[in-house]
């Protein structure tokens, strides 16, 4: 007797090979896991996630909007659970997860209280605190937006919901990982603002940055999240910074065309 839950969970993956050997065996309560696999990435990350019996999709990663949608159209289940790679669902959200799609009618998505560690350190404040996110939802009535960045699922229906338990995120573990992240961030960013008709001058590039960082620094309280808060914030603020050097940069050239 199949006793898996009629659940689709939905991955995107690109060099995180570690990490789908430790999340893929402890989502076994799933009856189809989707992963799409940037080809630009480490292939062993593809050969893991096969091997632990996802369902891989290879398609070039062109933002996480469109990439997630495609993840989507290949879930099969009346629920989808999304989730990044980097992150675990604790033994409290598992059972709320079971609770949520065997409850027949009622909410059509829920949220989970997310929390996140930096370079090892569980992060308290500097923004991150109250961080909720829309998780699970009726694979019919949903859909992602098309954000370069930053995306969105939209689900028509009640809610959402929120349920017990901990979506905890294993982010940023190393430096270097930061900076690749903010890197990349910040250009899908700009191009993202860009495309959307934004254009930036001298002040948003000076100014921003600095309030970025006393915005999440000083008034969402990251000095109390000591050397880890201040790192975190100059990474937030930098990734500000650039994000605007290069929608400068994207507004410079349309000029000289």
């Amino acid at each position: 007797m199949d006793d898996k839950l009629p659940l689709s969970v939905l991955l995107l993956v690109r060099d995180e090979v570690a990490d789908v050997e430790a999340l893929l065996p402890t989502l076994a309560f799933a009856r189809q896991v989707v992963v799409v696999w940037d080809p630009r990435g480490d292939r062993a990350a593809r050969a893991a996630a096969e091997r632990l019996g996802a369902q891989v999709i290879e398609r070039m990663f062109d933002g996480f909007g469109p990439q997630r949608s495609a993840a989507l159209a290949a879930c099969r289940e009346d629920w989808v659970l999304w989730l990044d790679a980097d992150e675990r669902l604790d033994a409290t959200a598992v059972t709320s997860v079971r609770h949520a799609v065997t409850r027949g009618d009622g909410p059509t998505h829920f949220e989970f209280h997310r929390v996140t560690w930096f370079l090892g350190r569980r992060i308290r404040f500097s923004g991150w605190q109250g961080d909720h996110v829309v998780r699970l939802f009726r694979r019919l009535e949903s859909s992602f937006d098309d954000a370069l960045v930053h995306e969105r699922v939209l689900v028509k229906g009640e809610g959402p919901v929120p349920v017990k338990g901990t979506i905890e995120h294993h982010s940023y573990r190393e430096i270097q990982v930061c900076v690749d992240k903010m890197t990349r961030y910040a250009a899908s960013g700009a191009a993202q603002a860009h495309r959307r008709g934004r254009r930036a001058g001298f002040l948003d590039v000076l100014v921003r940055p600095c309030l970025r960082f006393l915005r999440q620094y000083i008034l969402q309280l990251g000095f109390l999240d000591g050397v880890h808060g201040l790192v975190l914030c100059g990474f937030a603020s930098a990734q500000v910074f650039l994000k605007y050097a290069h929608l400068w940069r994207l507004g410079t050239k349309e000029v000289r065309r």
